[in-house]
């Protein structure tokens, strides 16, 4: 026999005896063993090895039945009659009777009670043991292991599946919700840090601002002084006491400009400003308002003055309203007179 040729069910049931007996060869052990391992055709034929293998068990522990007490002499008495009556020869019969090991049929010849009688009681005897070998033969370890590997039923697999299915979904949503959270932290720290970034862009864009501006300033502060050509008159605000704030200013005649520098100051309110006066036929006239930085410090450019010093006698400085006076409210804290020598007349 070919080991890789498939069979039927029904040529494996031809050899599930010989299976349970062990007399099989190799290649027919083979072909059996595969198959036991389809699915469609191992039921049955496990149910043909439990039988078999009960069949065989019982064989082998079954004993010789002894028959009753003159049986023999009154089966002997009833051929004699027989053979008397067909004048036949008489002949001497002796009775064997076998080891029972299936029901027994009845003969076709008229028998006695007493072997009805054991034939009925071996019938009940084999019909009441065969069930108990079989349940024998299904505990043996050899069973138990055949069903310890029998592969899952179709249900079973569907069931494990699906469990498998719902540990990966709970895995995959965890891992997916793991996944969220974290790209949120993420998102959250990176617009930190980007409203982070923004803030300090915008803070340098207005120290860069202020840069400008002061550049921008000292530029005007240079081309004042520089196109003055020896026409730059100096002004040196005192303060009425000695340890009180200071200013210059740089007049360039020519240009009718002036750039101040102050030193010194206190800081004003936001509604309040120092104004720069000057004082030209004894009169009051404005001329600039200004407030200084957080040093103290104040440098303006461009302010506005005369081409000429002819009547202009001395600057002053106050502190006056942001919007501004047409006269000084308060008595001058910096007063500077104003040299005439390099005026332009």
């Amino acid at each position: 026999m070919n080991p890789m040729t498939p069979l039927t069910l029904e040529q494996l049931r031809d050899l599930a005896p010989l299976y349970a007996l062990g007399m099989l060869d190799a290649d027919e052990r083979a072909v059996f063993d595969r198959g036991l391992q389809t699915p469609e055709f191992r039921d049955a034929l496990e149910r043909e090895l439990v039988t078999h293998r009960a069949a065989a068990e019982l064989m082998a522990t079954a004993q010789p039945v002894a028959p009753p007490p003159g049986l023999k002499g009154r089966l002997m008495e009833r051929i004699a009659a027989e053979k008397r009556a067909t004048v036949v020869a008489p002949v001497e019969v002796e009775l064997v009777i076998a080891p029972v090991v299936a029901p027994i049929e009845t003969p076709r010849e008229p028998v006695t009670d007493n072997v009805r009688e054991l034939a009925m009681a071996r019938r009940a005897e084999a019909a009441d043991v065969a069930p108990k070998r079989a349940d024998a033969v299904r505990q043996t370890p050899e069973s138990r292991a055949t069903r310890a590997v029998t592969p899952p039923t179709p249900t079973a697999i569907i069931e494990l599946s699906a469990r498998r299915t719902a540990r990966t979904a709970w895995w995959t949503a965890g891992a997916l919700g793991t996944a969220l959270a974290a790209s949120i932290v993420i998102a959250v720290d990176f617009r930190n840090q980007a409203a982070a970034l923004e803030d300090r862009a915008t803070q340098d864009d207005a120290r860069i601002a202020r840069t400008e501006a002061k550049l921008a300033e000292r530029e005007k502060t240079l081309q004042t002084l520089l196109e003055g050509r020896g026409n730059v008159v100096l002004v040196n605000l005192n303060p009425a006491q000695p340890a009180g704030p200071g200013m210059q200013v740089f007049w360039n005649v020519r240009e009718g400009k002036a750039v101040v520098n102050a030193y010194g100051l206190a800081p004003v309110a936001s509604n309040r400003a120092y104004m720069l006066w000057m004082i030209r036929d004894g009169k009051p006239v404005p001329l600039k308002l200004f407030t200084p930085g957080d040093d103290g410090r104040a440098i303006v450019a461009s302010v506005e003055l005369p081409t000429t010093t002819s009547g202009i006698t001395l600057l002053a400085v106050t502190e006056e309203s942001s919007a501004g006076a047409e006269a000084p409210t308060m008595t001058p804290f910096l007063v500077g007179s104003v040299p005439t020598k390099g005026a332009t007349q």
